[in-house]
C-alpha cells in the first residue's frame, strides 16, 4: 500500500513540476517582446524588468532540475526542491489572491498546482535503493525480498 502511495505521489509530482515547467516558458518566452520601449521611463523600467526576466528564467532551470530528478527517481533532494518550490507557490498564490499581482484565475492556478505539489512531494518517500532496514523489520523485509 506504501509503495502504490509513493508511486502515485511521484506521478503527480512529475505532471505537476511539467507543467509548472511548461507554464513558465510560456511566461519567458512571452515576456521578452515586452521589454520597455524609449522613452523616459526605460532607464527606470529596463532594470527591473531584466531582473524579472532573469528571475524567471533562473525559476524554470531550477523547477527543470527538480523535474529532471524526479523522472530519474533521485534521493531526497528532489523532495526538499519540490517543497521549496510549492511553498513559495503558495506565497505567490496569496500575493495573488490579495490584489498584488494578477487575477484571481492566476491565484487560483497557482494555488492548485501548489497544493497538489506540496502533498505529492511529501507523499514521495525515498527510493527503495535508498531506504535503510529499520531494526529486525527491515532484516524480515530483506528476508522475504532475497529468498536463500
Amino acid at each position: 500500500m506504501t509503495n502504490m502511495r509513493a508511486r502515485s505521489a511521484r506521478i503527480a509530482l512529475t505532471a505537476v513540476l511539467t507543467v509548472e515547467l511548461a507554464l513558465g516558458l510560456v511566461a519567458v518566452v512571452t515576456m521578452i517582446p515586452t521589454y520597455p520601449a524609449a522613452g523616459a521611463e526605460r532607464d527606470v523600467f529596463a532594470p527591473l524588468w531584466v531582473s524579472l526576466l532573469v528571475s524567471a528564467i533562473l525559476s524554470c532551470v531550477w523547477v527543470a532540475a527538480t523535474l529532471l530528478g524526479a523522472v530519474r527517481r533521485k534521493g531526497s533532494w528532489v523532495r526538499g526542491s519540490a517543497v521549496t518550490i510549492h511553498v513559495l507557490m503558495l506565497a505567490a498564490a496569496f500575493a495573488v489572491f490579495q490584489g498584488v499581482i494578477g487575477t484571481p484565475a492566476i491565484g487560483a492556478l497557482l494555488l492548485v498546482l501548489a497544493l497538489v505539489g506540496l502533498a505529492s512531494a511529501v507523499f514521495v518517500g525515498l527510493p527503495a535503493s535508498q531506504r535503510k532496514p529499520a531494526g529486525d523489520a527491515g532484516l524480515a523485509q530483506q528476508a522475504v525480498e532475497r529468498p536463500e
